[in-house]
């Protein structure tokens, strides 16, 4: 559930919104010290910065995985075009 909140156009605002969330949480319970909340704020700061590097990861994966499509397309149809040239039938 959290995942899809991260994602889509309001991403770092949905991301604040769910760190605010949890942090508030945190604070309602009573018990905690400010060194603690301090330590806390820096972990959901860099699960943040983590969940951000995945999302750019995957972007950059998305963009290779769409030019090595294009370049096998273009060998099928190269392929095509020999074995037509020749007179070899090829199995698709």
């Amino acid at each position: 559930m959290i995942i899809h909140v991260l994602r889509g156009p309001r991403g770092a605002r949905s991301r604040a919104a769910v760190v605010l969330a949890v942090a508030g949480a945190t604070l309602s319970g009573g018990c905690a010290t400010p060194n603690s909340l301090t330590a806390m704020q820096g972990q959901l700061l860099e699960a943040a910065d983590a969940v951000n590097d995945i999302r750019v990861n995957m972007g950059a994966m998305q963009e290779k995985l769409d030019s090595l499509t294009i370049v096998v397309a273009k060998q099928d149809s190269t392929i095509e075009r020999l074995a037509n040239a020749t007179g070899v039938q090829v199995m698709k």
